[in-house]
């Protein structure tokens, strides 16, 4: 039977019936922060490349989003899929900014042809705040130097609590920070050591604090479900200690990626530890009970944002999206990455930086951006990969998106649409004459949904390093 669509987060009645469906559909799947996922990028995509799409931008191109790697932590969490260096010694820092004011200078020549107006610049990692305040200041000032920010853009950071002063905001507060992510995953203790992040309640708590007070106007925290030792207790106690303390304007609660054989440190974590599927989907749905019932809106499959903030206010009116920094709402602007693993989208080119230090430095030296591999997309992926960002930031997929694959729309889809009647039969799904939307209760299955539309979805990705080797994540 099929169900009546209603636009509102998943219920307990949809849990009890997510998890009846759990083995069914609890499979490996990507997340889909790109379209095709990164495993299916190839290395002809080049430094060469980079400069001729660069070079290819004219006057009329889309402004720009920047985003700069900063890859150095201190310490390894466990639990970390990041691209990341470990180390203690800060003077590498000073190392890696040289390398950066090279790859900034090389990409903004090749770029000059066409518009150097940011409308979004992002600091990831990593830990950004692994750089002094002074470095950041430097780090910002090589930005300005070759780019022009908008007064309006957004500029955002993450911070680890445990090493970021309130020095560093008030220097990222002058330069026009705004938005600022830390991450916390748990307040459980048993949690906490279990993944080596200990992190207490107070020194967050205090970071916000500073941060409201000197103008940051969003404040986002991270969650994590699904790490060793969580129960439903344990999670509830973290829940209330972020809505009681904290009120951040954003939550992303993710689920812990359990791959080991893509992150060999996560072999420190022992399996049975590891909440089962139907303990992680409680989870989750402890945490849209909370957020939810605490006014939040529901964006996307793993975020939330008070009523007030530009994610849930695009997510209201369709206009969500979805990129390698995550859910935003800069919409029709061209990615360029700086630092290492980096990855960049140009005129429908992705670009992805060299993994190791050493190769994106020698490449520097010798005058060539730094791009290690890549995917040039077809006009398949490019409907597709629509297809699957309004899934997973708005919930629907309208005709008109469906029909730019060829009319009548219903034919162009007709073996996608063989494989959603399950679905839809299973109640994730409504499918009529306003196109695809995804019901309350698919929201908990929305990668399988897409999973669905991906073509790539199968067939062995040129990185593959075991023909047969998982390459995802659980979507359960």
């Amino acid at each position: 039977m099929t169900a009546a669509f209603v636009d509102r987060p998943p219920d307990r009645a949809d849990l009890a019936r997510a998890l009846e469906l759990t083995p069914k559909y609890d499979r490996p799947g990507p997340r889909y922060t790109s379209y095709p996922p990164a495993p299916h990028f190839t290395d002809e995509i080049t430094g060469a490349t980079a400069r001729e799409v660069y070079q290819a931008r004219g006057k009329g191109a889309p402004p720009l989003s920047l985003y700069a790697h900063l890859p150095f932590c201190e310490a390894l969490c466990t639990y970390c899929g990041c691209n990341v260096i470990i180390s203690r010694n800060h003077t590498i820092v000073e190392r890696y900014l040289a390398g950066l004011a090279k790859e900034i200078t090389l990409a903004a020549d090749a770029l000059a042809g066409g518009p150097l107006e940011v409308v979004q610049f992002h600091l990831g990692g990593g830990t950004p705040t692994f750089f002094s305040p002074a470095e950041l200041d430097r780090l910002h000032g090589l930005i300005t130097a070759r780019f022009t920010l908008r007064p309006d853009a957004e500029q955002a950071i993450e911070v680890d609590p445990r090493v970021t002063p309130r020095a560093h905001l008030e220097t990222l507060a002058r330069l026009g920070f705004r938005r600022v992510s830390m991450g916390i995953q748990d307040f459980d203790p048993e949690v906490q050591k279990a993944v080596h992040r200990e992190q207490t309640v107070e020194e967050t708590d205090q970071l916000i604090r500073d941060a409201r007070e000197l103008g940051f106007t969003s404040v986002n925290v991270d969650l994590m479900y699904g790490l060793p030792f969580q129960t439903l207790n344990r999670f509830q106690h973290t829940l209330d200690l972020v809505l009681e303390r904290l009120s951040p304007d954003r939550v992303a609660m993710f689920g812990y990626a359990h791959v080991p054989w893509l992150k060999s440190h996560q072999r420190k974590i022992e399996a049975d530890t590891l909440p089962a599927a139907n303990e992680r989907l409680g989870l989750f749905q402890a945490g849209v009970e909370a957020f939810v019932g605490a006014g939040y809106e529901f964006v996307g499959f793993d975020h939330f944002a008070k009523p007030t903030d530009d994610m849930a206010i695009a997510r209201k009116s369709g206009d969500l999206h979805r990129n390698f920094m995550g859910f935003h709402t800069s919409a029709g602007s061209d990615m360029v990455a700086f630092g290492i693993t980096g990855i960049g989208d140009v005129s429908g080119v992705y670009l992805q930086n060299r993994h190791q230090l050493s190769t994106w430095e020698h490449d520097l030296e010798e005058g060539r951006l730094p791009v290690q591999r890549g995917y040039r997309r077809t006009r398949d992926d490019e409907v597709r990969g629509t297809i699957i960002q309004e899934l997973t930031c708005n919930g629907r997929v309208t005709v008109a998106q469906l029909a730019a694959a060829g009319t009548p729309w219903r034919t162009a889809w007709v073996g996608e649409l063989e494989r959603l009647a399950p679905m839809v039969e299973d109640g994730l799904l409504v499918i009529d004459d306003h196109g695809i939307r995804v019901t309350p209760l698919g929201r908990l299955f929305v990668r399988n949904v897409c999973m669905v539309f991906d073509a790539h979805l199968g067939k062995v990705p040129p990185t593959a390093k075991s023909p047969d080797g998982p390459r995802y994540s659980r979507t359960v």
